[in-house]
């Protein structure tokens, strides 16, 4: 008999979490699922980790993988995985005990093909408790505005469970940062019906060197990047969503603009610079619009419409 769930764990020089990540999974009280962990080829004692979980539990699959990153060791679970449900864990956090019983009770309750529930995120200097809110159903066009607004649920998969034949046809993008946020709307596309309960079952560690903190600090243009594919994905689709996208696409590339201009390396990123802000004045006639930018971000736009130079040259003055 086919599992109700697959959960999906990345695994990748994780050493010192992973036994609290497994065993959270593992004391589900939601009990049909399996487990599919992908050692991505980690330097550590992982894989053996992996392993002894597998001989101990019948539940638990292992694939041994070379290195390719996140989105690669996800994607080759998802080519085995056999479970109506499809749910991600990350391997250095951990979830509540009844995490998978409240998303498979609300969707199989609401024939819903996405649940959500809420996370809590560990700072190292604070706690954020995200969530807070009642039962919520919503049809595509709502799911999907609620999602790029951000409001009650996330654009993480790891809080989610997902039918699996969604996924048909479509894989996680490799070798990107923010790969949830270039997904996650795809699968909504797809959904016709999402729920979402305001509950804090999912428990993010975060760290310094995690994928986005290494994005920020190498000064990737991956989110501009997503955000301009997620506008035209919009443009056909969703018209009426456009602008909530180019506000996120907007303020991403003045971001990375302004931080690319204040690492004092101008030269070494002026190509990603030019290339970001050409894709910020093809935006221009919309952006220019938004009711919520206040005269100073727009001086600015309009620099930046007129030369890029201008731009980095205003920005020294406001």
């Amino acid at each position: 008999m086919e599992p109700k769930i697959s959960i999906i764990v990345p695994v990748y020089n994780v050493e010192s979490y992973i036994h609290k990540c497994v065993d959270s999974i593992l004391n589900q009280t939601f009990k049909d699922f399996e487990l599919i962990l992908v050692d991505d080829g980690s330097p550590d004692n992982c894989g053996k980790i992996c392993d002894e979980y597998a001989q101990k539990d019948n539940r638990v699959k292992v694939i041994h993988k070379e290195n390719g990153g996140q989105a690669t060791a996800r994607n080759a679970a998802l080519d085995i995985a056999r479970g109506e449900y499809i749910g991600f864990v990350d391997s250095d956090d951990y979830i509540e005990p009844d995490m998978y019983e409240l998303l498979y009770t609300m969707c199989v309750g609401y024939n819903c093909d996405i649940a959500n529930c809420s996370s809590t995120i560990y700072f190292k200097d604070r706690i954020q408790v995200n969530g807070g809110h009642g039962f919520m159903l919503h049809d595509t066009k709502e799911a999907m505005k609620i999602a790029i607004e951000g409001i009650l649920y996330d654009e993480c998969l790891w809080t989610k469970l997902i039918r699996r034949s969604l996924f048909n046809g479509l894989r996680i993008p490799i070798g990107i940062a923010y790969e949830d946020t270039a997904f996650t709307y795809k699968l909504i596309d797809r959904a016709d019906r999402v729920c979402c309960k305001g509950e804090p079952k999912y428990n993010y560690i975060k760290h310094d060197d995690s994928t986005m903190d290494r994005a920020i600090k190498n000064v990737k243009i991956d989110a501009v990047l997503v955000y301009k594919e997620m506008y035209n994905f919009m443009e056909q689709r969703y018209p009426e969503l456009c602008d909530l996208v180019v506000l996120k696409l907007a303020n991403n590339t003045l971001s990375l603009m302004n931080l690319i201009i204040k690492s004092g390396n101008f030269d070494k990123y002026k190509e990603n610079y030019f290339k970001i802000a050409k894709i910020l004045n093809d935006k221009f006639s919309r952006t220019i619009r938004l009711k919520n930018y206040p005269m100073n971000v727009k001086i600015l736009l309009i620099a930046n419409k007129i030369n890029p130079i201008l731009y980095k040259q205003i920005l020294k003055i406001i």
